[in-house]
Protein backbone atom coordinates (compact mmCIF):
# COMPACT_ATOMS: atom_id res chain seq x y z
CA UNK A 1 0.00 0.00 0.00
CA UNK A 2 1.55 3.79 -1.27
CA UNK A 3 -0.48 6.42 0.75
CA UNK A 4 -0.91 9.72 -1.72
CA UNK A 5 0.67 12.39 0.91
CA UNK A 6 -1.24 15.48 -1.64
CA UNK A 7 -4.50 13.78 -0.65
CA UNK A 8 -3.84 13.14 2.98
CA UNK A 9 -6.19 14.47 5.34
CA UNK A 10 -5.97 14.69 9.52
CA UNK A 11 -8.25 11.53 11.02
CA UNK A 12 -7.45 8.96 8.31
CA UNK A 13 -7.11 5.60 10.38
CA UNK A 14 -4.22 3.63 8.84
CA UNK A 15 -4.89 -0.32 7.86
CA UNK A 16 -5.01 -2.67 10.71
CA UNK A 17 -2.00 -4.96 10.58
CA UNK A 18 -2.95 -7.67 13.19
CA UNK A 19 0.03 -10.65 14.41
CA UNK A 20 0.28 -13.47 16.63
CA UNK A 21 4.37 -13.39 17.41
CA UNK A 22 5.11 -17.05 18.06
CA UNK A 23 7.45 -18.56 20.54
CA UNK A 24 9.77 -18.94 17.25
CA UNK A 25 10.17 -15.52 16.79
CA UNK A 26 10.23 -14.36 20.12
CA UNK A 27 13.46 -17.10 20.24
CA UNK A 28 14.96 -15.44 17.24
CA UNK A 29 14.52 -11.92 18.18
CA UNK A 30 15.86 -12.99 21.94
CA UNK A 31 18.93 -14.61 19.81
CA UNK A 32 19.72 -11.62 17.24
CA UNK A 33 19.54 -8.83 20.62
CA UNK A 34 21.22 -11.22 22.80
CA UNK A 35 18.84 -11.11 25.73
CA UNK A 36 18.02 -14.16 26.78
CA UNK A 37 15.63 -12.94 29.98
CA UNK A 38 13.83 -16.63 30.65
CA UNK A 39 10.33 -15.18 31.15
CA UNK A 40 10.16 -14.41 27.10
CA UNK A 41 11.07 -18.12 26.37
CA UNK A 42 10.30 -20.26 29.37
CA UNK A 43 6.18 -20.64 30.48
CA UNK A 44 7.33 -22.19 33.87
CA UNK A 45 10.18 -19.08 34.28
CA UNK A 46 7.34 -16.39 33.44
CA UNK A 47 5.14 -17.78 36.01
CA UNK A 48 7.64 -17.69 38.09
CA UNK A 49 7.52 -14.31 38.27
CA UNK A 50 4.09 -13.33 38.01
CA UNK A 51 3.41 -13.86 34.50
CA UNK A 52 0.52 -15.74 32.81
CA UNK A 53 2.73 -17.45 30.11
CA UNK A 54 5.85 -16.41 28.17
CA UNK A 55 5.80 -12.77 26.81
CA UNK A 56 7.10 -10.61 23.86
CA UNK A 57 9.66 -8.47 24.19
CA UNK A 58 8.81 -4.76 24.06
CA UNK A 59 11.79 -4.10 21.57
CA UNK A 60 9.89 -6.84 19.37
CA UNK A 61 6.49 -5.38 19.43
CA UNK A 62 8.33 -1.41 18.87
CA UNK A 63 9.18 -3.69 15.53
CA UNK A 64 5.58 -4.50 14.74
CA UNK A 65 4.93 -1.02 14.72
CA UNK A 66 7.52 0.33 12.40
CA UNK A 67 6.63 -2.53 10.24
CA UNK A 68 2.61 -1.45 10.54
CA UNK A 69 3.68 1.96 9.59
CA UNK A 70 6.09 0.61 6.72
CA UNK A 71 2.79 -1.00 4.77
CA UNK A 72 0.39 1.79 5.81
CA UNK A 73 3.51 3.96 4.09
CA UNK A 74 5.26 2.04 1.31
CA UNK A 75 7.58 4.15 -1.25
CA UNK A 76 5.75 7.26 -0.85
CA UNK A 77 8.17 8.35 1.76
CA UNK A 78 10.51 7.24 4.86
CA UNK A 79 9.82 6.70 8.49
CA UNK A 80 11.78 9.88 10.95
CA UNK A 81 10.62 8.81 14.57
CA UNK A 82 8.74 6.10 16.11
CA UNK A 83 7.92 5.94 19.95
CA UNK A 84 6.15 3.51 22.23
CA UNK A 85 4.94 3.31 25.67
CA UNK A 86 4.32 -0.30 27.25
CA UNK A 87 1.28 -0.78 28.90
CA UNK A 88 1.33 -4.20 29.59
CA UNK A 89 2.71 -7.73 28.43
CA UNK A 90 1.11 -9.14 25.40
CA UNK A 91 1.25 -12.95 25.26
CA UNK A 92 3.47 -15.06 23.16
CA UNK A 93 1.53 -16.70 20.57
CA UNK A 94 -1.78 -14.56 21.43
CA UNK A 95 -3.26 -11.84 18.51
CA UNK A 96 -2.39 -8.56 18.79
CA UNK A 97 -3.41 -5.84 16.27
CA UNK A 98 -1.46 -2.63 15.59
CA UNK A 99 -4.39 0.26 14.79
CA UNK A 100 -3.63 3.73 14.24
CA UNK A 101 -4.77 7.28 12.31
CA UNK A 102 -3.31 10.24 10.63
CA UNK A 103 -3.17 12.97 13.92
CA UNK A 104 -1.43 16.24 11.75
CA UNK A 105 -0.50 16.56 8.50
CA UNK A 106 1.78 19.84 7.96
CA UNK A 107 5.36 21.35 6.52
CA UNK A 108 8.34 21.55 8.16
CA UNK A 109 11.83 22.59 6.70
CA UNK A 110 10.59 22.29 3.19
CA UNK A 111 8.90 18.65 3.47
CA UNK A 112 5.38 17.44 3.86
CA UNK A 113 4.86 15.45 6.82
CA UNK A 114 2.60 13.52 9.02
CA UNK A 115 2.40 12.99 12.96
CA UNK A 116 0.88 9.44 13.11
CA UNK A 117 -0.79 8.30 16.47
CA UNK A 118 -0.94 4.38 17.15
CA UNK A 119 -1.95 1.29 19.35
CA UNK A 120 -1.37 -2.49 20.01
CA UNK A 121 -4.66 -3.65 20.94
CA UNK A 122 -4.91 -7.06 22.56
CA UNK A 123 -7.34 -10.38 22.61
CA UNK A 124 -9.20 -8.54 25.28
CA UNK A 125 -9.15 -5.64 23.39
CA UNK A 126 -7.24 -3.35 25.54
CA UNK A 127 -4.24 -1.01 24.70
CA UNK A 128 -0.89 -2.58 25.51
CA UNK A 129 1.58 -0.17 23.54
CA UNK A 130 1.16 3.33 22.63
CA UNK A 131 2.78 4.56 19.85
CA UNK A 132 3.67 7.84 17.94
CA UNK A 133 5.49 8.29 14.44
CA UNK A 134 6.65 10.64 12.68
CA UNK A 135 6.65 10.40 8.71
CA UNK A 136 7.95 12.35 5.75
CA UNK A 137 7.04 12.27 2.34
CA UNK A 138 9.25 12.08 -0.76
Amino acid sequence: MSVDPATLQEGVELPPLEVAPGLGQVIRYCGMAWAFPPFFYDAEAARAMGMPGTIVPGPLKLGIVYRAVHEWLGDAGWIRQVRTAHRRPDRTGRPITVVGQVARVYEEDGARRADLELLIINEEQQPSVRAFAVVEFF
